[in-house]
């Protein structure tokens, strides 16, 4: 038996098994042989450990081989199936077990130690220089009394949730949750002030919710509408140059109008047996509709002049959520890629130390300007 057939009957896979198959038989294998599962100082947890480090080995040569498109070639025009009428593959499951415990790793396997990491630097970098684009825009914003806060919070909740990716599935639900709600704190303060602020920091709530979730696209059309109901409502209110309540009154107007008109085109479609979805006017026409009256209900030009007043305030609130939700999205990332090598803990030491080194570094370039 070659090294390649060696690593991948670890996996239980056949030889010849493409890069994604490798990658999802590692998630299987590690999820049931992960040490921590078993009871502490046990002989079960002995053997975990040892068959975990049998697999991340495995894992680690597989990827290696696999990830070179030259290397890929060869491997998949020497490693053939077994035909599955063979005693081979009849009894491979079973043998696999034995080979990968009795068995020690081929001498002259390319890497290093089964322990070898694999860390995400360009991950990791991405979340540094976004959390210190956070820190230095939170300290920056004229909020200075929820900066530290709103920073502590992203920072722990984040590093959390990425750490534990593996475990817990609503990993990126939460984290989401969180960037969203401080992404509209930052956007909604700097456009109109706490009221708004509050207003957005909710509707992001709501929106990393849907984004950390498979949410259907009438859900997603709701929140999206009301949102920018309240952005131009909250726009108008916090610049004072339109009227916030002729807003949300001329977004529901129209979102009623525009679903009606929808409907009523959706029905002459659906007479003329087009092969249009039903229901696609009613739901343009809501959205559609909402935006446009709360767009009108303002005032004549005045989210224009919001806009125009409010300036780099607005543009400056904008940059920092699209910094927040980016520099969650990297630390989210980065995690799922440590898990692969390290446990919960060291995973979560690495990235809360990046992104709170690029927070204290944001910091300290605020000030020091």
């Amino acid at each position: 038996m070659d090294e390649i057939e060696y690593y991948y009957r670890i996996l239980n896979l056949q030889p010849g098994a493409s890069l994604d198959d490798v990658k999802q038989a590692y998630r299987n294998l590690a999820l049931i042989w992960h040490p921590d599962r078993y009871p502490h100082d046990s002989r079960l947890q002995a053997e975990a450990e040892q068959k975990f480090k049998e697999i991340n080995y495995a894992y680690v040569y597989l990827r290696s081989r696999l990830s070179d498109p030259q290397v890929s070639v060869y491997v998949r025009r020497t490693s053939q199936p077994a035909p599955s009428s063979s005693p081979e593959a009849t009894d491979f499951n079973f043998q696999t077990a034995r080979v990968a415990r009795d068995s020690p790793p081929p001498v002259d396997s390319p890497v290093s130690s089964p322990d070898t990491p694999l860390i995400p630097w360009g991950w990791l970098t991405g979340t540094f220089l976004g959390y210190t684009l956070i820190g230095w825009i939170l300290t920056m914003l004229s909020i200075p009394l929820w900066n530290e806060i709103l920073a502590l919070i992203l920072w722990l909740t984040s590093a959390i949730s990425a750490s534990s990716g593996k475990r817990f599935e609503h990993s990126w639900f939460i984290a989401l949750m969180v960037a969203g709600g401080i992404a509209g704190w930052v956007a909604g303060n700097q456009a109109g002030g706490i009221v708004t602020g509050t207003v957005w920091a909710v509707i992001g709530v709501v929106l990393g919710a849907i984004a950390g979730s498979e949410a259907k696209i009438k859900a997603i059309l709701w929140i999206l509408t009301i949102a920018g109901i309240s952005a131009i409502a909250g726009l108008v209110a916090g610049s004072k140059t339109g009227d916030w309540r002729g807003a949300l009154l001329g977004g529901m107007l129209g979102a009623l109008i525009g679903t009606t008109m929808g409907m009523v085109s959706d029905k002459a479609f659906s007479e003329a047996k087009t092969r249009s979805k039903i229901g696609a006017g009613s739901v343009f026409g809501f959205g559609f509709g909402a935006w446009l009256g709360a767009w009108a209900g303002a005032g004549q030009n005045a989210v224009i002049r919001a806009i125009e007043k409010t300036g780099l305030e607005v543009i400056f609130g904008t940059w920092g959520a699209i910094t927040v939700i980016s520099g969650v999205i990297a630390q989210m990332v980065s995690g799922e890629k440590l898990l692969e090598s390290f446990n919960e803990f060291y995973t979560f030491i690495i990235l809360a130390t990046t992104s709170g080194l690029g927070l204290s570094l944001g910091y300290w370039l605020a000030n020091r300007g």
